[in-house]
């Protein structure tokens, strides 16, 4: 099979979607010696990186651009429209060259391929559910082409199967269409670090030998601004011990919650966006990790720092049980007094730390990349055993 991955995304600069993507593919990569795999980035290419490719030839220059400047943009609606429409046409022309079998889209909305079989995964439906916590742009985006590209779909994947059972609802889709895949966590990466390491980390960013770690991009479905009125309702005696720490991209729709930071900055860190190393090493450097997102399709950040043996404070929210278990504490993440609650709890009990650390260390190797890969294969497999496409759905 010749299998084509969408990885645009990996243009950008990395956060969670572009994370599983650049993941899996390697994983791919490293497992499958029978299938052929392209990565297309405005282009073909078989090669994976990371970051601006350099292999591209002057025909593939003008799309590079295009892309490298959407963040420009995307500030003027009518620019933004064309650039859309340049894509699009792009995209068919440049697919139709190309033999095709499978083309997997990771990243919801599958462009205008043309090709045998398509397999997109749905990471979560908070577009659909909560459009206020998105930026305008991308909410149009959505409404514009993913409800009517992802029936073109032949296989759905989702991350969980809490997602997969909100597909068959809000889409109405038929349950035989649906996969479940859990993502996994990069083992090289994630995972305990010299204590050496950690201090030189704690050192650099000024940080206490005690705190507690969020990590996510500053933004209303993360529930940070809770988080935040939580952590201020605890004890001075607490806050002084355990100073709260703030990792991730700004984000958007955020000034309460930036307001709320630049208030409490006393007690409170905001580090910015860390590369994965830094992250690691941060998940290594914190007392706990505290999660109280509203709603997650998977929920990586947790998984990552059980992998770096840091115990797990989350919300008792959408996936987020499926995936942690056992393994983490859990709070509800509309109710603050109950959030502040378990966050001194945590605070308190060096003993349920360590059994959360314990029941992390063993929770996570129910997930690796490596077997998402193989059941990605698997799926890949299956969906070419399926009958020809319809051309009119292409």
């Amino acid at each position: 099979m010749h299998i084509v991955i969408n990885t645009i995304p990996l243009l950008s600069r990395q956060t969670g979607i572009g994370n599983c993507i650049y993941n899996i593919s390697k994983s791919l990569l490293e497992i499958d010696r029978d299938n052929k795999y392209s990565f297309y980035y405005g282009y073909f290419s078989n090669k994976l990186q990371k970051t601006p490719h350099d292999d591209a030839t002057s025909s593939e220059l003008p799309f590079s651009v295009l892309q490298k400047s959407k963040p420009y943009i995307k500030t003027i609606p009518v620019l933004s429209d064309i650039s859309k429409r340049v894509i699009e046409e792009w995209n068919k022309l440049i697919s139709g060259r190309k033999e095709i079998d499978v083309y997997f889209e990771p990243n919801y909305i599958p462009v205008a391929f043309k090709t045998k079989k398509i397999v997109t995964t749905i990471h979560d439906f908070s577009f659909h559910l909560h459009p206020e916590w998105h930026p305008r742009d991308r909410i149009s985006y959505f409404r514009k082409y993913f409800y009517e590209r992802i029936h073109k779909s032949d296989l759905i994947v989702t991350d969980s199967q809490f997602i997969k059972e909100e597909a068959q609802s809000i889409l109405k889709i038929d349950p035989a269409k649906l996969r479940v895949v859990y993502m996994g966590y990069d083992r090289q990466i994630f995972r305990k670090y010299p204590e050496q390491e950690v201090a030189a980390f704690r050192a650099a960013h000024n940080l206490p030998e005690q705190f507690v770690l969020f990590v996510g991009s500053i933004e209303p479905r993360k529930n940070i601004e809770r988080l935040l009125l939580a952590y201020r309702q605890l004890p001075e005696a607490l806050k002084r011990q355990y100073r709260l720490v703030l990792a991730g991209f700004a984000g958007w729709r955020n000034k309460k919650i930036m307001e709320l930071i630049q208030e409490m900055q006393a007690y409170v860190s905001f580090l910015g966006y860390l590369n994965v190393k830094e992250l690691a090493t941060a998940y290594n450097a914190a007392t706990f990790f505290a999660y109280p997102s509203l709603y997650e399709g998977f929920g990586l950040p947790p998984l990552e720092a059980m992998a770096c043996g840091t115990p797990v404070l989350v919300s008792r929210a959408a996936s987020l049980p499926e995936v942690c278990g056992q393994a983490a504490l859990y709070c509800d993440p509309l109710d603050t007094s109950d959030i502040a609650e378990k966050l001194e709890l945590m605070m308190s009990s060096g003993t349920l730390r360590q059994e959360l650390e314990t029941k992390g260390q063993a929770r996570i190797k129910m997930f690796t990349w490596e077997n998402t890969a193989r059941q990605m294969i698997r799926i890949f497999e299956e969906v070419m055993r399926q009958p020809a496409r319809d051309p009119s759905r292409a």
